[in-house]
């Protein structure tokens, strides 16, 4: 320390280390410097601690960072009015294989192209990556898997921005819930009305447990756990006609292992036929697939059949616009102001 050097401020450090506090130079210039340090007072003290306290606590807005995770319907809804998009409602059983289908689009598309389409984007990267962890290695599980969803996440949205060879691009939200809701909802249809992705989604997937077909005591009841479910919605009126309905076996792979693949895709067939025959008219269209998401054994390729799937969710058809007619009667005093203001004399 250097005893000769003094300030009056006695804030300034000039004795350690030379430098004036309000950065005079040379030091001399300073009006403070060669004067005796003048001691604060307690409560000149007290002040400077609650300035210096205020400063530190002083909240500096910062930007809301998106996080990637799984969209709510409100969400979708806002990203709805920045970009169209079409949602798509994948429904099924427990175990029926949702957030498996989910995360063999994501690490396919993590590979390069498919289904004659890129990848150009997603607002849900981080919720992919969660869904995906248990089918890495870096999660150390012996056979990949997929975490299941639960009841208490509620409806939940994953969306997938892709581009065919022209550019075109489609942005695909996806539902997942979990398989419980829909079962409880089997049995009581007025709960379907409570399910929003139904009425809204341009295309209603709903997918039928592979493995419990692949059962011979399962087989009949899996069946009809799916033509049950389809007439539910039909009854609670969530689905109409402007929307497509897919009937999508998952888990090919123990289908085909079980060395019954054929009698279990006949009888499926026969299952998509009869509902068209009762609700053709109550859908816009009625198709079925068959995949295998992922085979732990290896037999078939991942994402298996799920190409198809993927197409016919980015080209299902719009339904058609109906005209307005300009020349019928005016039916309410609005109709009639309209016409006025229009030009043309109300009837």
């Amino acid at each position: 320390m250097n005893e000769s050097l003094t300030c009056s401020n006695p804030d300034c450090e000039i004795a350690a280390n030379g430098s004036c506090l309000e950065g005079h130079d040379p030091v001399q210039s300073c009006p403070h410097f060669g004067k005796p340090v003048v001691e604060r007072t307690s409560a000149e003290e007290a002040v400077t601690d609650v300035a210096v306290e205020a400063e530190t606590t002083l909240e500096i807005p910062k930007a809301k960072v998106p996080q990637g995770d799984p969209l709510s319907q409100l969400e979708v809804d806002a990203q709805q009015l920045q970009r169209a998009g079409r949602l798509v409602a994948v429904i099924g059983d427990t175990s029926s294989g949702k957030s498996t289908l989910l995360c063999a689009l994501y690490d396919r598309y993590l590979r390069g192209e498919f289904g004659e389409r890129s990848f150009v984007g997603s607002s849900t990267l981080g919720g992919f990556e969660k869904l995906a962890h248990h089918s890495r290695a870096a999660s150390g599980a012996q056979i990949p898997d997929t975490e299941r969803t639960f009841v208490s996440e509620g409806l939940q949205y994953y969306h997938l921005a892709l581009a065919n060879e022209s550019g075109h691009r489609v942005d695909l939200f996806v539902s997942d819930r979990a398989g419980e809701t829909y079962r409880s909802a089997m049995d009581r249809p007025d709960e379907f009305r409570q399910l929003p992705e139904l009425s809204v989604a341009r295309v209603v997937t709903v997918l039928v447990d592979g493995a419990r077909l692949a059962r011979p005591e399962e087989l009949h009841d899996a069946l009809g756990a799916t033509r049950r479910m389809v007439r539910a919605m039909i009854d609670s009126e969530v689905v109409d006609s402007r929307q497509h309905l897919q009937i999508v076996q998952t888990k090919q792979d123990e289908v085909e292992r079980s060395g019954r693949s054929e009698s279990i895709t006949s009888q499926l067939e026969e299952l998509v036929q009869r509902l068209k025959r009762d609700f053709g008219s109550k859908l816009a269209t009625i198709e079925l697939f068959a995949i295998a998401a992922r085979d732990p054994r290896g037999d078939f390729v991942p994402a298996y059949g799920c190409d198809d799937l993927l197409t016919a969710w980015c080209d299902a058809a719009e339904p058609s616009v109906f005209p307005v007619r300009h020349d019928m009667a005016p039916a309410t005093q609005f109709d009639r102001l309209a016409r006025v203001r229009s030009g043309r004399t109300p009837k």
